[in-house]
Protein backbone atom coordinates (compact mmCIF):
# COMPACT_ATOMS: atom_id res chain seq x y z
CA UNK A 1 0.00 0.00 0.00
CA UNK A 2 1.70 3.40 -0.62
CA UNK A 3 2.09 6.04 1.90
CA UNK A 4 -0.66 8.37 1.85
CA UNK A 5 1.25 10.54 3.67
CA UNK A 6 4.74 10.90 2.06
CA UNK A 7 3.15 10.82 -1.60
CA UNK A 8 1.50 13.82 -0.21
CA UNK A 9 4.51 15.41 -0.36
CA UNK A 10 6.28 13.97 -3.28
CA UNK A 11 3.23 15.33 -5.23
CA UNK A 12 3.58 18.86 -3.55
CA UNK A 13 6.81 19.25 -4.39
CA UNK A 14 6.63 17.61 -7.65
CA UNK A 15 3.59 20.43 -8.89
CA UNK A 16 6.25 23.15 -6.91
CA UNK A 17 9.04 24.56 -9.14
CA UNK A 18 11.08 22.78 -6.43
CA UNK A 19 10.52 19.79 -8.72
CA UNK A 20 14.15 19.30 -9.42
CA UNK A 21 15.28 18.53 -6.42
CA UNK A 22 13.03 14.99 -6.49
CA UNK A 23 15.15 14.36 -9.80
CA UNK A 24 14.44 14.14 -13.35
CA UNK A 25 12.50 10.53 -13.32
CA UNK A 26 10.05 11.50 -10.69
CA UNK A 27 6.80 12.85 -12.25
CA UNK A 28 3.34 13.16 -11.34
CA UNK A 29 0.61 11.92 -13.47
CA UNK A 30 -3.56 12.64 -12.51
CA UNK A 31 -5.99 10.42 -14.23
CA UNK A 32 -9.76 10.76 -14.19
CA UNK A 33 -11.65 7.80 -11.86
CA UNK A 34 -13.73 5.83 -14.25
CA UNK A 35 -16.37 5.63 -11.46
CA UNK A 36 -16.10 8.51 -9.32
CA UNK A 37 -15.15 11.21 -12.26
CA UNK A 38 -12.69 12.57 -9.52
CA UNK A 39 -9.43 13.04 -10.57
CA UNK A 40 -6.65 10.80 -8.85
CA UNK A 41 -2.48 12.55 -9.07
CA UNK A 42 -0.42 9.44 -8.26
CA UNK A 43 3.37 10.58 -7.99
CA UNK A 44 5.01 7.69 -10.43
CA UNK A 45 8.93 6.94 -11.89
CA UNK A 46 9.19 7.39 -15.53
CA UNK A 47 11.47 6.28 -18.06
CA UNK A 48 11.45 7.74 -21.82
CA UNK A 49 11.62 5.43 -24.40
CA UNK A 50 11.36 7.42 -27.61
CA UNK A 51 7.80 9.31 -27.75
CA UNK A 52 6.63 7.25 -24.70
CA UNK A 53 6.98 7.76 -20.88
CA UNK A 54 7.51 4.36 -19.27
CA UNK A 55 5.68 3.63 -15.93
CA UNK A 56 5.99 0.40 -13.73
CA UNK A 57 3.32 0.07 -11.06
CA UNK A 58 2.23 -3.41 -8.65
CA UNK A 59 -0.59 -5.42 -10.11
CA UNK A 60 -2.58 -4.42 -7.28
CA UNK A 61 -2.68 -0.78 -7.46
CA UNK A 62 -6.03 0.51 -9.04
CA UNK A 63 -4.86 3.90 -9.73
CA UNK A 64 -3.50 2.87 -13.44
CA UNK A 65 -7.21 0.37 -14.50
CA UNK A 66 -8.21 4.45 -15.01
CA UNK A 67 -5.93 4.05 -18.05
CA UNK A 68 -7.54 1.42 -19.83
CA UNK A 69 -9.23 2.24 -23.16
CA UNK A 70 -6.13 4.57 -23.88
CA UNK A 71 -8.16 6.91 -21.40
CA UNK A 72 -6.36 10.14 -21.34
CA UNK A 73 -4.16 11.84 -18.48
CA UNK A 74 -2.02 14.64 -17.22
CA UNK A 75 1.57 13.84 -16.51
CA UNK A 76 3.76 16.96 -14.93
CA UNK A 77 7.54 16.09 -15.40
CA UNK A 78 10.28 18.62 -15.25
CA UNK A 79 8.10 21.29 -14.51
CA UNK A 80 5.58 20.75 -17.79
CA UNK A 81 2.52 19.27 -18.07
CA UNK A 82 1.89 16.53 -21.04
CA UNK A 83 -1.35 15.30 -22.07
CA UNK A 84 -0.66 11.29 -22.59
CA UNK A 85 -3.11 7.91 -22.56
CA UNK A 86 -2.30 5.31 -21.63
CA UNK A 87 -1.48 1.76 -23.15
CA UNK A 88 -1.53 -1.02 -20.41
CA UNK A 89 0.55 -4.22 -20.65
CA UNK A 90 -0.77 -6.95 -18.63
CA UNK A 91 -0.10 -10.29 -19.75
CA UNK A 92 2.58 -11.82 -18.03
CA UNK A 93 4.56 -13.00 -21.39
CA UNK A 94 4.45 -9.39 -22.58
CA UNK A 95 5.29 -7.89 -19.50
CA UNK A 96 8.49 -10.20 -19.19
CA UNK A 97 8.94 -9.43 -22.41
CA UNK A 98 8.85 -5.60 -21.93
CA UNK A 99 11.01 -6.33 -18.60
CA UNK A 100 13.82 -7.62 -20.34
CA UNK A 101 13.93 -4.43 -22.89
CA UNK A 102 13.55 -1.87 -19.31
CA UNK A 103 15.87 -3.44 -17.59
CA UNK A 104 18.68 -4.00 -20.70
CA UNK A 105 18.15 -0.03 -20.92
CA UNK A 106 17.58 1.28 -17.61
CA UNK A 107 20.29 -1.67 -15.80
CA UNK A 108 20.59 0.76 -12.71
CA UNK A 109 17.04 -0.13 -12.15
CA UNK A 110 17.27 -3.80 -11.62
CA UNK A 111 18.71 -3.50 -8.08
CA UNK A 112 15.29 -1.54 -7.02
CA UNK A 113 13.40 -4.97 -8.32
CA UNK A 114 16.17 -7.60 -6.79
CA UNK A 115 17.03 -8.71 -10.84
CA UNK A 116 20.67 -9.86 -11.45
CA UNK A 117 21.84 -8.50 -14.56
CA UNK A 118 24.85 -10.47 -15.93
CA UNK A 119 28.07 -8.70 -17.44
CA UNK A 120 26.47 -8.82 -20.33
CA UNK A 121 23.64 -6.71 -19.97
CA UNK A 122 21.21 -9.47 -19.70
CA UNK A 123 18.36 -9.81 -16.77
CA UNK A 124 18.24 -12.77 -15.06
CA UNK A 125 15.26 -14.64 -16.77
CA UNK A 126 14.00 -16.18 -13.72
CA UNK A 127 14.22 -12.76 -12.07
CA UNK A 128 12.35 -10.97 -14.23
CA UNK A 129 9.73 -13.69 -14.77
CA UNK A 130 9.27 -13.26 -10.53
CA UNK A 131 8.69 -8.96 -11.12
CA UNK A 132 6.62 -9.69 -14.01
CA UNK A 133 3.72 -11.74 -12.32
CA UNK A 134 3.86 -8.74 -9.63
CA UNK A 135 3.60 -6.14 -11.98
CA UNK A 136 2.50 -4.34 -15.43
CA UNK A 137 4.02 -1.90 -17.49
CA UNK A 138 2.08 1.41 -18.36
CA UNK A 139 3.17 2.76 -21.92
CA UNK A 140 2.32 7.27 -21.25
CA UNK A 141 1.74 8.15 -25.00
CA UNK A 142 1.25 12.18 -26.22
CA UNK A 143 -2.43 12.81 -27.14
Amino acid sequence: MPNTFGNFFVKAIVASPLHALLGPNLALITVTGRKTGKAISTPVNITRDGDAYIVLSMRNRTWWRNLRGAAAAQLRVGGKTYQVHGEIVEDVGEVTSGLRRYFQQNPQYAKYFDVRVASDGQADQADVQRVAAERIIIRLLPN
